[in-house]
């Protein structure tokens, strides 16, 4: 394939770190410190960012460079205009047509010197200017942009860009923020099948000291999430060190997560962070993670999870899913609704379906079980939840909770009484006594308010899942807590995960599966083998771990450090 058995690595080059290499001799001397950690299979050189285009005669020049050493280019073009000094991004106006003649101008140029060009993820527009105001009418910002965007992609890239160059592959790249595509005109559902290829953002940065709120699960959950919108055309995941520098493990958890999801290229953004002093420890940091992930990748087969649906320019519960990731439950996301799927999970977004209920009855009817969230319920009550699978309502009122129970039987009565470090504010669910059961609570006063319902339809069963006001707070549940809860999602999995949350468990079709804490401490977890499953082989030593009888179960012990990944093989004797 490459430097590597299992995958290819790409550098990303902004216009402005090609165009400021004069000395091709000292650059080499540069780039020569990069190949000794990372063996570099591709390059994107970029023409065009922020109103700077690069000279052919420069671009001639790097092309030549990197031939020269064997590494396969490509082209790059960011699709953004010079900040206006008002702050955040400042994408170009497509209601302009000056505007969208030099983007086609750029488009060209690169068509001409490339076959294959990546558009990096500033393909969005949040233009409001007079033009923009004109041109959306009385549609809603998410209906303009959407359909503008797509005219876009025919007319202004793919189109001139194939003109110039018939065998062109053109590649869009995706962001990580997929939730709030259609507002800034990323048409998830026509641009990928515009262009000839996808690209994930997997970037996750810091979760709570950045505007993005995103869980580290989400560098594997996004890549799974456009690997079935275009199966077989997402070409990789993208990552760059910005605000996750602070924790170098941090850092390194998005090229782990993306490589987890069978990512079959990985890109790093971008070059001058590579060769800049504050960041040099980025590149032995992923010469590392390359080189370790690639012992063992080929052995895991094709991810596995619960089946999640997220519909195209859909939104709701925002970045939900990475936050139930992270408590070690494996997902398996899709733009469609997964109708074959024996275990469902459903948050708020995908209520924007209008249909949902009569698929959801469906899957019911047919033996499979559909976890549905607290949020999903408030949506859904229009569409009527209610009326056609259960009477549990949303209500308007709260509950502040930090000790809990379980049920032992199926939900007449709770026993244990676990305690949470924090309470944490939920909403209050009304069900129908005896017509649904709670498997899960919280505990106030006199009373109790419940986590998990649930209640038999058809041949299969309905969850609902309570979600607290702060998703994070979902990190707080009790271990023993979170044990049912991840009975439900783990029901058709070969192994059931027990453990302290802030975990990810990615599970394979060939019996393997992958363990990596996100947590800053050591501790031990419990992996309850089923299916006759009685040992784990350790991927990377190749050690047997025997497990072990406890009741009807067999377990196998582990102790989880930090940042590091456990890879395992199930074994049946």
């Amino acid at each position: 394939m490459g430097n590597y058995k299992n995958f290819k690595v790409a550098i990303y080059c902004p216009v402005g770190n090609l165009a400021m290499i004069k000395d091709f001799e000292k650059f080499g001397r540069q780039f020569d410190e990069i190949q000794k950690h990372i063996g570099v299979d591709k390059v994107y050189l970029e023409t065009y960012r922020q109103g700077r285009r690069i000279e052919k005669e420069q671009m001639e020049k790097c092309i030549r460079f990197f031939k020269d050493r064997g590494i396969e280019i490509s082209g790059g073009i960011t699709t953004d205009w010079m900040g206006d000094g008002e702050g955040g991004f400042s994408p170009l106006c497509y209601t302009n047509p000056e505007m969208k003649k030099m983007l086609t101008e750029v488009v060209e140029f690169t068509a001409s010197m490339f076959d294959e060009i990546i558009l990096d993820d500033f393909y969005f527009t949040n233009c409001r200017c007079e033009s923009c105001v004109n041109a959306k009418g009385d549609r809603t910002w998410a209906e303009f942009r959407i359909e503008l965007m797509k005219k876009i992609s025919e007319e202004v890239i793919v189109g001139p860009a194939k003109r110039v160059n018939p065998k062109v592959k053109m590649i869009i790249k995706y962001p990580n923020w997929y939730e709030h595509f259609q507002d800034a005109g990323y048409n998830l559902e026509d641009e990928s099948k515009i262009f000839d290829a996808i690209y994930t953002g997997t970037e996750t940065r810091n979760p709570m000291y950045t505007q993005q709120h995103l869980p580290k699960y989400l560098s594997y959950f996004i890549m799974r999430y456009f690997e079935n919108v275009a199966p077989g055309r997402n070409g990789g995941g993208w990552y760059d060190p910005f605000e996750c520098f602070y924790n170098l493990t941090s850092y390194a958890q998005q090229p782990y997560l993306t490589l987890f999801a069978k990512a079959r290229e990985i890109m790093i953004f971008c070059l001058g962070v590579l060769i800049h002093p504050d960041f040099s420890m980025s590149t032995p940091i992923n010469g590392q993670v390359f080189k370790d992930m690639d012992k063992f990748l080929g052995e895991l087969g094709n991810p596995t999870g619960t089946a999640c649906y997220l519909p195209y320019h859909s939104h709701g519960e925002d970045y939900l899913h990475n936050y139930v990731g992270m408590l070690g439950i494996p997902l398996e996301p899709y733009p469609f609704y997964p109708k074959d799927a024996k275990t469902v999970f459903l948050t708020e977004s995908a209520a924007m379906d209008g249909d949902i209920i009569g698929k959801i009855t469906e899957s019911l009817r047919n033996g499979a079980d559909v976890i549905v969230t607290s949020g999903f319920v408030k949506e859904a009550t229009k569409l009527g939840f209610q009326k056609h699978l259960c009477n549990v309502r949303y209500t308007d009122r709260k509950a502040l909770v930090n000790s809990f129970g379980y049920s032992v039987d199926g939900g007449v009565r709770f026993g244990g009484l676990e305690e949470s470090a924090k309470s944490i504010i939920i909403p209050q669910l009304e069900f129908m006594t005896n017509d649904t059961w709670e498997i899960v609570a919280g505990f106030g006063e006199d009373n109790s308010f419940p986590l998990l319902l649930k209640t038999k339809y058809g041949k299969g069963r309905l969850y609902v899942l309570t979600i607290p006001d702060d998703f994070g707070d979902l990190y707080h549940l009790p271990r023993k807590v979170l044990f049912p809860i991840r009975q439900v999602f783990q029901k058709n999995s070969p192994i059931l995960f027990d453990s302290f949350p802030k975990v990810g468990l990615f599970t394979y079709d060939n019996g393997t599966f992958a363990l990596h804490s996100f947590q800053p401490w050591i501790d031990e977890v419990r992996i309850i083998l089923k299916d006759g499953y009685t040992a784990v082989e350790d991927l990377v030593s190749g050690r047997i771990i025997e497990g072990e009888t406890e009741g009807k179960d067999t377990v196998v012990r582990l102790r989880l450090s930090p940042g590091n990944n456990m890879v395992f093989r199930m074994i049946k004797k």
